[in-house]
């Protein structure tokens, strides 16, 4: 079993050395132009995809403007850049997506106003359910020893003292 294993390895490296070989030969000059051209970012582009992650796409759900390919999207990378080029700062680019859209636009809205609301429900409505359950707990242990007393009762006749075992 182990000398076939091995016996395949070695034909299959065998055989794909001669193609290998034949592609480095063929064409040399393909070769050169097939390589992978390093692109480098420029300053602008590098500030387009930093403002355009920090913004949400109005169409996609839950991609930023950056990550989406939406004709909404490009329209907001084209203006970024519009605006970049003009000389605003990242800060009045988010302003003035916020005077349109909204907090809504931003990836991470701030925790302000009724946006408290979204980051403390979570929190308060674990404590709500807490207190439900440790309030069903005891109305329902306290039925169910008040049922086992009824239970101890009722099997005492009159006279006769009956020994509960537990």
């Amino acid at each position: 079993m182990r000398v076939s294993i091995k016996i395949i390895i070695a034909a299959l490296f065998v055989m794909s050395a001669p193609i290998a070989g034949q592609a480095q030969d063929a064409n040399p000059a393909k070769a050169e132009t097939a390589a992978p051209k390093v692109q480098v970012e420029s300053r602008l582009e590098r500030q387009v995809r930093n403002i355009a992650s920090l913004l949400r796409c109005p169409v996609c759900q839950g991609e930023s403007v950056y990550d989406s390919h939406a004709d909404v999207a490009v329209e907001m990378k084209t203006l970024i850049a519009e605006k970049i080029t003009a000389g605003e700062t990242t800060e009045q680019i988010l302003t003035y997506f916020k005077d349109r859209y909204g907090n809504y636009i931003l990836m991470e809205p701030p925790a302000e106003g009724l946006h408290w609301v979204i980051w403390i429900f979570p929190g308060f409505m674990a404590l709500l359910g807490a207190m439900f359950l440790v309030q069903h707990l005891r109305s329902s242990a306290k039925a169910e020893q008040q049922r086992f007393e009824e239970q101890a009762k009722s099997k005492e006749a009159p006279g006769e003292i009956e020994e509960l075992s537990l």
